[in-house]
């Protein structure tokens, strides 16, 4: 009797597998969850038809995500979404994925979808306005930026200026990081975020405020592409920061100091600023005393 009541409980279908998988998931234990789907995958064909299937993929996307293996679990994703899932933290988490591989396309597909379900994932919807400044779509990035809707009670910059001053950078950090996301259209917050992370060292945190800040702003006023401009030259990215000179000088028709540092650049290093990449440690060798600069603006 023990051994038929044993072999009952044994799973047969695919309901069965699925949870079991399940039981897995809620232990936290992702790869013996995917271990089961697998089972559930062969014993399914098509989740319009099969809701277990569906649930599968499901699960198999969250099981990916926090095993941190981000882009099968896009793609699985895609799947669920393409199925029926409707879920707007799959959404999400499907649009930045594309946003970091620097598919703007695709990214804009899904954080569009995203934010008309919610408009308060203040973070999520500034990278949204990115990807439109990327695909060239300035407008729209600063009506999205207008429309978020922050969650929190906002911060006040005195306050982030006052815990700056004190040389607390890791308090200055969060408080503007608040801030930003409490006035996402105003550019004071990320100016802030760029400053601590630069006193913080933490290269980074500073090129995502240096990036945010080119393409949210540096079309409106140069003085935003400065920030990126640093970062560049400190990346040792020299064609970049180039073409980033160059930009401000086409803005601006005149800037002596752009223009200086443009020039100096070319007669110390004129093979870094012609190729895309980092310098050789050759190039900068010949940059020698000339590095790092001092008092770009």
């Amino acid at each position: 009797m023990v051994g038929l009541v044993a072999l009952k409980a044994q799973p047969v279908t695919a309901e069965d597998y699925l949870e079991v998988a399940r039981e897995h998931f809620s232990r936290r234990r992702f790869l013996n969850t995917l271990d089961t789907l697998r089972i559930v995958f062969e014993l399914t064909e098509d989740a319009s038809e099969s809701p277990q299937r569906l649930a599968a993929e499901i699960l198999a996307a969250q099981s990916l995500a926090a095993l941190q293996q981000r882009e099968q679990a896009a793609n699985m994703f895609v799947r669920a979404l393409a199925h029926g899932y409707k879920d707007k933290a799959a959404l999400a988490y499907v649009g930045l994925y594309y946003a970091d591989r620097r598919q703007y396309a695709e990214a804009r597909n899904y954080l569009a979808r995203y934010f008309a379900l919610d408009r308060t994932d203040t973070p999520t919807h500034i990278r949204y306005a990115v990807v439109l400044s990327h695909l060239g779509e300035k407008k729209q990035a600063r009506e999205i930026l207008e429309s978020i809707e922050p969650l929190r009670v906002q911060k006040r910059e005195e306050e982030c200026l006052a815990l700056e001053r004190k040389k607390q950078f890791q308090a200055s950090y969060k408080c503007f990081q608040e801030y930003r996301d409490g006035y996402p259209d105003r550019t004071a917050g990320y100016l802030g975020l760029y400053r601590i992370a630069r006193a913080m060292r933490d290269l980074a945190l500073a090129r995502s405020a240096a990036e945010d800040l080119y393409w949210l702003f540096g079309s409106e006023q140069p003085r935003f592409i400065w920030p990126l401009i640093e970062v560049r030259l400190e990346e040792r990215r020299f064609y970049d920061a180039r073409l980033l000179l160059e930009e401000v000088i086409q803005k601006q028709g005149k800037n002596a100091d752009a223009e200086r540092l443009l020039a100096n650049l070319k007669n110390a290093i004129p093979q870094a600023l012609e190729k895309p990449g980092g310098a050789t440690s050759a190039e900068m060798r010949m940059l020698g005393e000339h590095w790092p600069p001092r008092n770009l603006r």
